[in-house]
């Protein structure tokens, strides 16, 4: 039998390429400018209310006219000015609220961020992971097109089978399929993100570097927020119960009564002041107000637990990957071991040198998802980071 001289141009193993910590600088700057892009193209909410500082409510008019039904014809006029003034209670009420409110427009911007924040990770990420998983499947691909080429010339001069032919055919025609999700997943990637920041290129986001606070996550912005809305919920429910929020009525009356040979005016100040005696709360306030506070103390119960168990499974899942890592090194140094051995074979045949590159890319594959596993160990880090409520 004729022997073909071997003249297959084998690439060496193509590593994926590291991924460079993130830079805080360029990070905050990728943030600032996906904040300014939303901004832009979104609604811009409308300024802040402003409270006044020693009215209550909208101050009222009365006026009133009384005509006598006798024949003198006497009548009386009146005049108040009614003024709702807060009172001492609602201003420090009122002291008390404005931090709260303050606060919560600044934890507002926060989750704003962490929103972002959590987008620009996620797709990130499935860009990187996109592409390596391609540039390894192109590497795989050019390896099997030589054998393929190689196989077809042996076939045409007898020496090799057809279903061997078809065999790696077939398999080269799989990984082409293969292909088509990753690409997908990798040009939404590239469309979000572009969406997002207005950018084509990205500075990295690989965030393995950075430690994990130690919080379990109670400095997250919507656990902070549900805080703040508890402690605001608690103070308004409280000034409603002690008759805070019941103004003092300032009224500044004129009067003018008039008869036959007779005319009086008056002017005068009446001042209406509230008596806290108990609660002036009715039932149906005070489930109401029973109710709005549960309903936010258990929003941030639930908020904390699914934090918790957010980040046990994110542990959980690096474990894996981990304990997944030693074993795909282990069975990377047994691959290589054994293409090396298969290298001396090579050679000699055929058979031989088929047993040998199959080893090949068997080794590719091993040190593919090695370094895959690598790369989605970065990935829940970053993702751990985001359940704490850390921004970019």
């Amino acid at each position: 039998m004729k022997r073909h001289t071997l003249c297959l141009a084998l690439a060496l193993l193509l590593p994926v390429s590291p991924i460079l910590a993130a830079d805080e600088a360029a990070m905050h700057a990728l943030l600032a400018q996906a904040q300014t892009k939303l901004q832009h193209t979104s609604t811009q909410p409308t300024a802040l209310y402003q409270s006044s500082g020693w009215l209550l409510g909208l101050p009222s008019i009365s006026i009133s006219h009384l005509q006598g039904l006798d024949s003198q014809r006497s009548f009386e006029q009146e005049l108040n000015l009614n003024l709702p003034l807060k009172s001492p209670a609602m201003h420090r009420l009122d002291a008390e609220l404005k931090p709260l409110n303050e606060q919560l427009t600044a934890q507002q911007r926060k989750l704003q961020q962490l929103y972002l924040s959590g987008l620009l990770r996620q797709y990130w990420w499935q860009q990187q992971l996109a592409q390596a998983q391609l540039q390894q499947l192109q590497h795989k691909q050019q390896l099997l097109k030589q054998l393929v080429s190689y196989q077809q010339a042996l076939h045409q001069s007898g020496e090799a089978s057809t279903s061997q032919l078809l065999m790696v055919q077939r398999e080269l025609l799989e990984l082409e399929l293969s292909k088509l999700p990753l690409q997908q997943q990798l040009q939404s990637a590239n469309e979000a993100l572009r969406r997002l920041t207005g950018l084509t290129e990205l500075p990295t986001l690989d965030e393995s570097s950075r430690t994990l606070p130690q919080d379990d996550g109670i400095n997250n912005p919507l656990w902070q927020l549900a805080n703040i809305q508890l402690q605001r919920q608690k103070l308004l429910g409280k000034s409603m119960a002690d008759g805070a929020q019941t103004p003092w009525i300032l009224s500044v009356n004129s009067k003018n009564t008039a008869s036959i040979g007779m005319e009086e005016q008056a002017i005068g100040l009446a001042l209406d002041i509230p008596i806290s005696v108990g609660s002036g709360l009715s039932q149906a306030e005070v489930g109401t107000l029973v109710e709005q506070e549960l309903s936010l103390a258990q929003q941030q119960q639930q908020l904390m637990l699914q934090t918790h168990l957010t980040l046990s499974e994110l542990r959980h899942q690096q474990q894996q990957l981990q304990q997944q890592q030693q074993l795909l090194q282990q069975s990377l140094t047994l691959s290589q071991q054994l293409t090396d051995a298969l290298a001396a074979t090579k050679q000699q045949g055929f058979a031989q040198y088929q047993a040998w590159l199959r080893s090949y890319i068997d080794t590719l594959d091993t040190e593919s998802r090695l370094q895959l596993s690598q790369l989605q160990q970065a990935e829940l880090h970053s993702k751990q980071l985001q359940a704490l409520g850390v921004t970019l």
